[in-house]
């Protein structure tokens, strides 16, 4: 704690501060506010209820503002999940990620015009394929110039790829992803040192942005690539399968300037989130890396990230990535040397811990992955779900094994456990066995406000701010009930945007498979702007579609692609869309009742700590 070098160096090259601390929408409403994080000021040690290594990160990531980070490069940070990076070219402006919402990339984009370069777009770079570095993308461009192919879209792997990650996994599985992220990232929490803090990486804003989305146009499929931009040299350097499926690292020579985007933080990153995503290569983070240390290291004199703040000076940049190199190394080395003993994905989170060279250092600590899910990801990525523990290949639900445990323990002799646990200062234990009181019986009031005391605790504990966030959102859902979702990362411009593959896949996860399973349902869609059909079937309970007319459909619905996802996702207001005349559709009318009697509708707001 007494290595305040950070302290410095998040705080170099501010050039201004977010107009009257907030980020404010088009309809008026704050979509970020500096002042909901004032508690951070000053450099008080961390109140009871917070981790003080968390605390100290979170103080150091309350800083936003405009930044310069070297000659023609600035950052905006911490007025979203998400840095905005911006680049002064010769005759215009390169933005490397765009943060996550059009709010708080209009905003970054009309400080630094503000403050340094009053210059237009000439191009947008994406580092890889998550929300928070495409979503405000329609706050930087007008679509139509992307279209024209006056500003190119430059990202990681081919077109499809990037779409199919970016909006595959950020919407086929999308209210899922969301619940869990609620938990994971405190969106449900109030901010405050009994609540959420920050989320270890950046601030987190209010939730009233606008996620888009524009596919790129000019992909990197090779390391070594290289753009002119602005009369600069962007190289790249492929790194897939890394942070994201898709990710790059961007190196500029005339500034010295390099990023590897996520794969290299002033935080340890997850190898598997907890919000739920494919699972990471960890040997790919170091190799990668390493690859990059031998391309640039050399020369290297800054490297900037899309998260948090700037490392300056060579001999710096080096130890850091090296550290960072080797700190992935040593979960995945040690993980499967753990596997190839014998343990399980629990035993060996339970006893890999870092050399201290690694682990004293900031930057590898677990502000946004953790070691200890981290080395079960190493598991789930080389060796798949099971622990290989027969007792949990086939076990009973959550539900009747904690009904039949009550029932053989009684549920006074839990109580009185679960309440001798919290006494003890033994609260992972109070919460593992108070929670068969509440999946025994979700109206136990006395078992829910107990279990929510110890993952109280277990949060104001917790060093992750994922895992505070989980713990106190918990705690806070045991006495309250379920909350409202506040964000979803579906919007409808990235489901609006998506390629018609994967918007059948995405229908399809909506199909009733039981329901469905001796239907006989054919459809084809004509998409005005695409001018293009595509027949749909649904047959043993699957929906099919491919690009084409069929020779059977029972119906073809005609229109433009909003129109017809309005109508797939949400056929029970068909009729309402023809009537409109929003679509029209030729054949049997009866086909879409059909189809909308096998069609399920997701909940936001689905229970998690309750059964």
């Amino acid at each position: 704690m007494d290595d305040v070098e950070d302290f410095e160096t998040a705080r170099r090259g501010l050039v201004a501060t977010l107009p009257d601390g907030k980020v404010v929408a088009d309809n008026g409403s704050v979509a970020f506010d500096v002042e909901r994080f004032a508690f951070l000021e000053g450099d008080g040690a961390a109140p009871d209820t917070v981790n003080p290594s968390l605390w100290r990160q979170s103080q150091l990531i309350y800083q936003p503002g405009l930044y310069k980070v070297t000659d023609r490069l600035h950052q905006v940070r911490n007025h979203d999940i998400g840095n905005l990076t911006i680049v002064e070219g010769d005759d215009g402006l390169i933005i490397i990620d765009c943060t996550t919402g059009i709010e708080p990339a209009r905003a970054g984009l009309d400080l630094y015009r503000a403050h340094v370069a009053d210059k237009p777009v000439i191009a947008i770079i994406y580092t890889h394929t998550h929300i928070d570095h495409y979503g405000g993308v329609k706050g930087l461009v007008d679509p139509a110039d992307v279209a024209s192919g006056k500003v190119p879209i430059i990202a990681p792997g081919t077109i499809a790829s990037f779409d199919k990650y970016a909006i595959g996994e950020n919407v086929i599985a999308g209210n899922a992803m969301s619940r869990r992220a609620s938990y994971a990232f405190g969106n449900l929490l109030d901010s405050g040192p009994r609540a959420m803090i920050t989320n270890g990486i950046a601030s987190i804003g209010g939730h009233n942005i606008t996620v888009s989305y524009l596919s790129p146009t000019d992909p990197v499929t090779r390391t070594g690539e290289t753009r002119t931009l602005g009369g600069l040299t962007f190289e790249f350097l492929y790194a897939p399968d890394t942070e994201a499926p898709e990710e790059m690292h961007i190196w500029i020579p005339e500034l010295k300037a390099l990023t590897c985007a996520e794969n290299a933080n002033h935080s340890l990153h997850n190898i598997q989130t907890l919000r739920g995503a494919r699972t990471r290569d960890a040997r790919n983070f170091a190799r990668y890396l390493d690859e990059t240390l031998v391309r640039w290291g050399d020369e290297v004199e800054v490297h900037y990230g899309p998260h948090t703040w700037p490392v300056w000076g060579n001999a710096k940049v080096i130890e850091f990535l090296e550290s960072q190199r080797d700190t992935y190394k040593y979960i995945h080395d040690q993980a499967l040397r753990l596997a190839n003993q014998g343990y399980t994905p629990l035993e060996a989170a339970e006893v890999v811990d870092l050399p201290p060279a690694l682990g004293r250092r900031w930057f590898n600590r677990g502000y946004h992955g953790t070691l200890h899910h981290d080395v079960r990801a190493v598991f789930t990525k080389e060796l798949g779900m099971w622990d290989g523990d027969p007792v949990s290949l086939n076990p009973h639900t959550p539900v009747d094994t904690a009904q039949r445990l009550v029932a053989m323990v009684g549920r006074d002799a839990i109580l009185a456990e679960g309440r001798r646990a919290i006494e003890a200062v033994d609260y992972r234990w109070a919460a593992q066995i108070l929670h068969n009181l509440v999946f025994a019986d979700a109206d136990d009031v006395e078992a829910r406000e107990l279990q929510a005391d110890a993952y109280e605790q277990l949060g104001y504990q917790a060093e992750g701010p994922q895992w505070r966030g989980i713990y106190l959102t918990a705690a806070k859902e045991l006495r309250e009930g379920i909350l409202p979702a506040q964000f979803a990362s579906a919007s409808p411009d990235t489901i609006l945007a998506m390629p018609l593959d994967i918007l059948f896949d995405f229908v399809a996860v909506h199909i009733d498979g039981p329901r469905a399973a001796d239907a006989d349902i054919r459809l084809d869609f004509a998409f005005a702007e695409a001018e293009e059909t595509w027949s749909m079937w649904i047959r043993h309970g699957v929906l099919n579609a491919r690009p084409g007319a069929s020779t059977d459909a029972q119906a073809t619905v005609s229109g433009p692609k909003a129109a017809i996802v309005g109508l797939l996702l949400k056929p029970a207001a068909a009729q309402s869309l023809i009537s409109k005349g929003a679509v029209s559709v030729s054949g049997d009318e009866a086909t879409i009742a059909a189809y909308a009697g096998v069609v399920d509708e997701f909940d936001p707001n689905f229970a998690i700590v309750t059964p």
